[in-house]
């Protein structure tokens, strides 16, 4: 029999995670569609004409932007609730990207970069902020026996209504281009706006989707709102000085922060250039990318289930070891690529789905299932601060020696390529730092081979023992 305490207990986390999802959906349809990395920010870098040091500093910005996250702990450790600040907070941070669209009025496009990338840096600075105190709300609420599912079940229907908006939003952007197919033309003439969608509009059309994007997660902060809360949250005697020390006396933590720095920076090598060289090198189009998007995305939907049981079953490290290998595989199958024959993307995006829809899940967990009792905000912000100043330092460093086209063993490769294949390298040594994180819910690897293989040989004989 459940005491009462546990049903009121289940009951909170269900509103939670209802109520976190509907809110998510808002903050994710206006992240795929403005928050910087996304490829409709860069179609619009690429009209306004950005070099290869624009799009690292698009990149880096957005890793920078995470040097705020432990500001969040500064801000919240006297108070006793976190809903309001969460929401201000974020409120703000959203509200900053409806001007993205002036960046179009200036007489010199490169002012016009300069002034999104400004803009980018404090908007999602801002908001890194109330996303510390937002993941410090939600590890008071959700038990850690079960984040992984939490999480995975979340992200499973964020994904696929973000995939959604992202094919009908690219469709239109793409209807700007020369593209004279017969579906297109009668689209346009049902609804009646032939004279409208011309390239010279497309722009134009950007900044408006931008100005409808940040309405839409401002919105969402309505539904935030209802988010069930710890009626009152003990607060902190302590001094910032000592809140801010206590992670890095503990050993696991530093370990797991080495593995964070090194992975991070790996990960940022040629992080600037994946949408870039989709769109000038192997000539694909809005659509074609969507269409790599859904295999990725169709790829998390997926494995979600599968990842959320295996991290909470067999732990985050373990998953993690998992991820290294297969991200060291991906960018290596971009070396084959060319504008002629590109036709491995679609293996590679399911492979990518598959291994990042258990990374994002890790890398949010991992720092939480370390992190001593109500200090998991200042764990995760710091952590988060830290290897996004990793990453942000490798993308910036990519585009600053960006390397010219090289042949190799009669092959040509393209400078970007020649990155991603350094940053393939570099992802697979990060195994050697993760080796010595700990974790209390670690089970090694050879126990899943040992169940892989015992169930394997139980099928086997099952089939052995089966009578025609």
């Amino acid at each position: 029999m459940k005491t009462n305490q546990e049903k009121i207990r289940n009951s909170t986390i269900k509103r939670t995670f209802r109520i976190s999802t509907i809110e998510g959906v808002f903050a994710h349809v206006y992240g795929i569609l403005v928050l910087n990395g996304n490829i409709f920010v860069t179609k619009l870098f690429l009209i306004l004409g950005a070099s290869p040091l624009h799009f690292s500093l698009l990149s880096a910005f957005a890793q920078f932007s995470a040097v705020f996250r432990p500001l969040g702990v500064a801000i919240t450790h006297r108070l006793t609730q976190r809903k309001r600040t969460t929401i201000i907070v974020a409120g703000i941070g959203r509200f900053l990207t409806l001007f993205i669209g002036f960046s179009l009025l200036f007489h010199d496009p490169v002012n016009g970069i300069w002034f999104i990338l400004i803009l980018f840096l404090v908007s999602q600075g801002i908001q890194s902020i109330a996303g510390n105190i937002w993941i410090a709300w939600i590890s008071d609420i959700i038990p850690t026996r079960i984040r992984g599912r939490f999480f995975s079940k979340r992200n499973q229907i964020l994904l696929l209504v973000g995939l959604i908006v992202a094919y009908i939003v690219s469709f239109h952007v793409d209807l700007f281009e020369k593209n004279e197919t017969s579906f297109k033309q009668l689209y346009l003439k049902l609804i009646g706006l032939q004279d409208y969608f011309l390239l010279q509009n497309q722009a134009k059309f950007l900044g408006g989707l931008f100005v409808a994007a940040s309405l839409i997660g401002l919105f969402g902060l309505y539904f935030l709102n209802k988010q069930p809360e710890k009626s009152k949250y003990l607060k902190s005697s302590d001094s910032l000085r000592k809140i801010y020390s206590a992670p890095f006396r503990d050993k696991n933590f530093r370990l797991l922060l080495l593995f964070g720095v090194w992975w991070m920076m790996a990960v940022g090598i040629g992080s600037a250039f994946w949408g870039p060289f989709m769109l000038k090198k192997l000539n694909m189009s809005m659509f074609e990318i969507q269409i790599y998007g859904s295999l990725s995305t169709f790829a998390a939907l997926l494995s979600y289930t599968f990842w959320g049981k295996f991290i909470d079953r067999f732990g985050n490290k373990t998953t993690m070891m998992i991820c290294v290998f297969l991200g060291g595989v991906n960018p290596m199958l971009w070396l084959f690529m060319t504008a002629g024959n590109h036709s491995i993307i679609w293996f590679e995006a399911f492979s990518a789905g598959f291994m990042w829809s258990a990374t994002g899940i890790v890398m949010t967990n991992f720092v939480l299932s370390i992190a001593k009792k109500r200090q998991e905000q200042v764990y995760s912000g710091l952590f988060g601060a830290i290897t996004g100043l990793s990453m942000m330092t490798s993308t910036l460093l990519s585009g600053v020696f960006f390397p010219k086209t090289n042949n190799l063993l009669g092959f040509t490769l393209e400078p970007e390529q020649i990155v991603f294949a350094v940053g393939a390298v570099a992802r697979w040594t990060a195994i050697i730092p993760l080796i010595f994180v700990q974790e209390r819910a670690f089970r090694p690897l050879r126990e899943l081979w040992i169940n892989f293989f015992g169930y394997a040989k139980f099928k086997i004989s099952q089939l052995r023992d089966f009578k025609y």
